[in-house]
């Protein structure tokens, strides 16, 4: 899995997240690997993705991608009815990210997960990681965000960007065998480079005995589009839903699992 830097709690669950179609589907009816995994990107690679119609998947350096990750620098904050609006520029590009939650009026002028609404103090630069996926709106493109958390340790910053180069390079000349030759170039035994490397492993165990549990319990059930329901996942695993939220927002961060048709429903990254 991509390895994020776990500071700070997840996106939460909320029925009903709103942000257009959750699409991408391949002309043969199901989505790629690669669809079903985490992606490090810069902005500027989000600007170039193209897509082959609305509902195909988005494409960057013709390779098919799902959700994304991006850190970047924060630099306004707008609260709506509907949505938070974060507008973040990495040094590549700028570009909206969208967080949509129901915001009560007395809510609306208060800080959260730490960050205030308005914009950011000259004097101060903050740095978010946003995970989502990639959506236009009136022809104008964002990110609809599934979970959005400050950047508390300088290093990720720099180790975002020393991953995205790591991705591309091994989607570009392929995993390096064993023997030395045979590189696959952009796809390992029919997936792409980066979602081999982001496969959680069961030779190492996770940050806690319940996130292990979500795992193995996700890979045991048949493939399914739409995701498992959390709450679905609590009953089986007969656990409390509270602390099940908090290791779930962390596998979210850590790119083992990823939302689906809502903030409700997860599918563990293959």
């Amino acid at each position: 899995m991509s390895q994020f830097s776990p500071y700070g709690g997840g996106g939460g669950f909320m029925q009903g997240s709103p942000g257009g179609s959750q699409g991408s589907l391949s002309g043969g009816g199901g989505k790629s690997p690669a669809s079903q995994s985490v992606r490090p990107v810069t902005i500027a690679q989000v600007r170039k993705a193209s897509q082959m119609h609305s509902d195909a998947e988005w494409m960057v350096d013709d390779h098919a991608i799902g959700q994304v990750t991006i850190v970047a620098e924060l630099q306004e904050n707008r609260v709506f009815s509907t949505n938070r609006t974060f507008f973040i520029d990495d040094g590549t590009g700028r570009i909206e990210a969208k967080m949509w939650m129901d915001t009560q009026d007395t809510q609306k002028p208060h800080a959260w997960r730490g960050i205030a609404p308005g914009k950011s103090p000259d004097t101060e630069m903050m740095y978010v990681r946003v995970t989502g996926s990639i959506k236009t709106h009136n022809d104008k493109r964002h990110i609809h965000a599934s979970n959005i958390r400050l950047v508390k340790d300088p290093n990720e910053i720099y180790f975002h960007l020393l991953e995205v180069i790591s991705t591309n390079v091994v989607l570009q000349k392929g995993l390096p065998s064993q023997s030395g030759h045979e590189q696959q170039t952009g796809a390992v035994q029919g997936q792409s480079a980066y979602t081999v490397q982001s496969r959680p492993t069961n030779s190492g165990g996770l940050f806690s005995e319940m996130a292990d549990k979500v795992v193995r319990y996700l890979s045991s059930l048949p493939p399914n589009p739409q995701g498992t329901y959390v709450g679905d996942i609590a009953k089986a695993m007969k656990t409390d839903s509270m602390e099940l939220s908090d290791t779930v927002d962390k596998l979210i961060d850590d790119g083992h699992v990823f939302t689906t048709i809502d903030d409700s429903h997860i599918q563990l990254a293959t």
